[in-house]
């Protein structure tokens, strides 16, 4: 039996999706290759293997002082940006009232706004009000990034729950803030968990306004980075580059396997 003519339009679609994931991928190979790479120049291909660059990473001080600062950024915007974002999207989402569109458009402005003119407008008002260069500042910047991902995600979670069992335990005697954290804060766990990894992102990558609100004593890793790059062109950078890149990878597996966990126990819980 001769099997079924395969469709010429499938095999195209497919072809193209893996020449658009190999094309994604290919600068992320290529930096973990240089990482291993013995010339002092980035030279290709490769000569031998070393592991020189990531020793040498661990020898920046710069590194170690941005890493320090960027987990303390991002751990800090990203709570901040979820417990704001939240409560706005519950307003959003569970509340009719005039001019909500305008509302919510208002609060993606973080994400509509050119980063360069948002970074540059939060360094005025730094100035001005004495956060400049301090890690209170650019946790305060970096939540204001977060906080749009959080609200449009959250919202969504929102919208898909229905309000039967806030009913149903608010008629059972709940209050209002016990109802919240008793049964809407759990429906929505998913949608908090994307949110937050969307926030600490955000954060941990953002370049352009954390130049404008940043000293030398306060640069996150970006920053440290993009500092390393203006003075030397060795493969250091593609080191902690793929460290970075591992540690991307390391996450989004650590939230796949949270967002299972939840879903499974949503599923015993109806069953």
């Amino acid at each position: 039996m001769s099997a079924a003519p395969r469709d010429p339009v499938a095999v195209a679609l497919w072809v193209f999706l893996g020449a658009v994931g190999v094309y994604m991928l290919a600068p992320l190979a290529f930096v973990a290759i240089d990482s291993f790479n013995p010339s002092t120049y980035g030279t290709f291909p490769l000569s031998g293997l070393t592991l020189r660059w990531y020793q040498n990473v661990l020898q920046v001080p710069d590194f170690r002082i941005g890493l320090q600062n960027s987990f303390l950024v991002g751990i800090g915007a990203t709570a901040l940006a979820l417990v704001l974002g939240t409560l706005a999207a519950y307003g959003l989402a569970r509340y009719r009232f005039r001019h909500r569109d305008l509302l919510r458009s208002y609060l993606l402005l973080p994400i509509i706004v050119p980063a360069i003119v948002f970074g540059a407008a939060l360094f005025l008002l730094y100035i001005r009000v004495g956060l400049y260069g301090t890690l209170t500042g650019l946790v305060l910047g970096h939540a204001l990034l977060g906080l749009p991902f959080v609200i449009s995600i959250t919202t969504a979670s929102l919208q898909t729950t229905g309000r039967e069992y806030e009913e149903a335990a608010m008629d059972l005697g709940a209050n209002p803030l016990v109802t919240f954290f008793a049964v809407t804060v759990p429906s929505i766990r998913t949608g908090l968990t994307v949110s937050a990894l969307f926030a600490f992102v955000t954060s941990w990558d953002q370049v352009e306004v954390s130049l404008f609100i940043t000293r030398p004593r306060n640069n996150t890793l970006p920053i440290a980075m993009f500092n390393y790059e203006q003075n030397y062109q060795d493969p250091t950078l593609a080191a902690i580059s793929a460290l970075l890149i591992a540690f991307a990878v390391l996450l989004v597996l650590v939230a796949v396997s949270i967002l299972k966990t939840q879903e499974y126990r949503r599923l015993v819980q109806r069953e």
